[in-house]
């Protein structure tokens, strides 16, 4: 019984760890994909030209304030992009944004506006990681048939 219940608590101890190395993950792809964009992208200046109201994932919440932004292109084609849920920004506000030349409209990098997903998953990521190791190392410590 002791063996079961051994392998039980060592199970949601391994679910911690997994759920932390795939937040980490995530936030890893996030920030090279950032990078990739920031070196190989091409950098111009966009504007706030409104707000656009997007549906809260709980129902009972006020609807999220997605700034909406506008740069022109190198071919001088006006570009229309959504920022983050996090972006801080007000009417006509200028920003520096990175995107690439081949698609514009969907790989961008706003580096004053985007700053909090990759952090946010690494740290929660590495915080369920080291909870996960922590308490299969406790458990495994408790359990050692070596000791007996």
């Amino acid at each position: 019984m002791e063996i079961i219940s051994l392998i039980w608590e060592s199970l949601w101890d391994l679910l911690l760890v997994v759920i932390g190395l795939t937040l980490m993950i995530m936030g890893i792809r996030v920030f090279i994909k950032q990078r990739r964009i920031q070196k190989n992208g091409i950098k111009t200046m966009a504007t706030v030209i409104g707000f656009s109201n997007e549906k809260s994932l709980a129902e009972d919440e006020a609807p999220l304030k997605i700034p909406l932004f506008i740069f022109y292109d190198s071919s001088n084609n006006q570009i229309s992009i959504k920022g983050k849920s996090n972006s801080i920004c007000t009417m006509y506000e200028t920003t520096p944004v990175y995107y690439n030349p081949e698609k514009p409209e969907t790989e961008y990098y706003l580096p004053n506006k985007d700053f909090m997903v990759k952090h946010l998953f690494f740290f929660v990521g590495l915080f369920f990681l080291s909870l996960g190791v922590y308490y299969l190392r406790k458990h495994n410590m408790e359990y050692n048939p070596f000791l007996k």
